[in-house]
């Protein structure tokens, strides 16, 4: 498949200016004549063989594989030389020649070159160096060129997004955002404080004991298939032994945003994979030392309140759902939080949550910097645990490893050898579909404890 064509077409050229009647009766005794049909490699991106072509008749495109799309980077016409970086440098090759139609090209490798006197062969490798040089120096200015092009897009996403996000004018989304119920007490309470870090174990287990309907939920949860364990739980101080303090958020906290949204399959799915993330975040968040583990946890669970807004919104208006799908569910997100007055850090990460996809951590809010990067990293290694590509854009990953400092690491490095230890000794608290996922590496070998040397 095409992903453009380039315009840099070169001009036809004598190739053998310069040398000698002696040196051109040799290279044309010695060297090998090879046609082309239509559509036919002359070379293969990655092979490392070291020999020249010098287009004698036809034109060959030179291209580029990026993710099964063609790039088209130049155009090559007769008199042109084709394969000298490969040839000087002794590198792999790193673009395919095809032929545009049937090509004449005359084959120059080390056998050829080695036949030839030292006064010619001196000839063809000042000629290889100097168009090596050449097309270095082409790629260089086209890389700058990109470079340019890239600030110039990421400037125009950025305050295209800023424009269209400006929901918190809009009446419209204001009333629907008004017949949103607010989380219950006890589930605001505890998100409040476990976002400013100010909350123990005994203020949760005193907070749900105050509650016996939250309570009885708590304890029910527990006892369930979703947790799947073997022993039969009585009391909230047995719970967060079992459990930890940290599981016991996410029921409490769950059982809150349930009463505010539909209990539909298409919800409890998001609520799924908001746990996942939440104890990703989690634990991004104390391996790294960057951020608050409690309150990623919480920003965690949190973060996809928007798309469960988006669902809600299109029971209740199932004739706009078009329009209802252009909506920004993490600007939505954001203004839920702040309609329910929780703390600024929470929608502020959850406001700017979209941003790694198209533009680097500069384009954020210093103060959630952190945050939105540990949130963006646990989506990239849930991804990679459920085992399959996900949509989540890797554009700027790089940028936003470097702030966390883990930037020698790939994702699966950090998934694998990083995160997975320190989430398998947790794996018993854990619910039964992320426990399933988390085993399946286990399993595999992947809990290797240890930071990896980079790549």
């Amino acid at each position: 498949m095409k992903r453009g064509r380039n315009s840099n077409q070169h001009p036809q050229q004598n190739p053998f200016e310069g040398l000698n009647t002696d040196g051109l009766q040799a290279l044309y005794s010695l060297a090998a004549i090879r046609t082309l049909r239509e559509g036919e490699f002359l070379i293969r991106e990655g092979e490392t063989d070291q020999t020249v072509y010098v287009l004698l008749q036809g034109e060959v495109r030179i291209v580029k594989d990026l993710q099964g799309q063609e790039e088209i980077l130049a155009t090559l016409g007769e008199g042109n030389w084709v394969g000298e970086i490969a040839f000087a440098r002794q590198i792999p090759r790193t673009a395919s020649a095809i032929a545009n139609r049937p090509l004449k090209v005359m084959v120059i490798d080390k056998a050829t070159l080695n036949a030839m006197e030292e006064k010619t062969q001196l000839f063809f490798y000042k000629r290889f160096n100097d168009l090596a040089m050449e097309r270095i120096s082409q790629l260089d200015q086209r890389g700058r060129d990109l470079a340019f092009r890239n600030q110039e897009l990421i400037g125009q996403i950025f305050v295209a997004s800023r424009q269209e996000a400006n929901y918190g004018g809009s009446q419209l989304i204001r009333s629907i955002l008004a017949k949103v119920p607010r989380l219950p007490l006890f589930a605001g309470t505890l998100t409040t404080k476990l976002l400013d870090e100010r909350i123990s174990v005994r203020e949760v287990g005193d907070l749900v004991r105050e509650d016996p309907a939250l309570m009885g939920v708590v304890l029910k949860t527990v006892n369930s298939p979703y947790y799947g364990l073997r022993v039969k739980i009585s009391d909230i101080h047995h719970a967060i032994v079992l459990i930890g303090l940290n599981e016991l958020y996410h029921i409490v906290l769950g059982e809150g945003i349930r009463k505010t949204m539909p209990d539909t399959p298409k919800f409890q799915l998001l609520h799924a994979h908001c746990a996942a993330v939440s104890q990703v975040s989690f634990a991004i968040s104390q391996s790294s030392g960057l951020g608050h583990p409690a309150q990623m946890a919480t920003i965690g669970l949190l973060h996809d309140l928007g798309r469960c807004l988006i669902l809600l919104i299109k029971q209740q208006n199932p004739a706009l759902v078009v329009l209802i799908d252009a909506l920004d569910h993490a600007q939505l997100g954001a203004l839920l939080l702040r309609e329910w007055n929780l703390p600024e850090v929470a929608w502020q990460t959850l406001a700017f949550q979209r941003y790694p996809e198209f533009s680097p951590p500069s384009k954020i809010p210093p103060e959630v910097q952190e945050n939105v990067a540990i949130l963006y990293l646990a989506h990239l290694c849930c991804e990679f645990y459920e085992g399959g590509q996900g949509n989540t854009s890797t554009a700027f990953l790089n940028d936003y490893r470097r702030l966390l400092k883990w930037d020698r690491y790939s994702v699966e490095d950090i998934a694998v050898r990083v995160l997975l230890p320190v989430l398998g000794k947790k794996l018993n608290s854990f619910p039964s579909s992320f426990r399933e996922v988390l085993s399946r590496h286990l399993e595999a070998g992947g809990s290797q404890p240890g930071v990896p040397a980079g790549r």
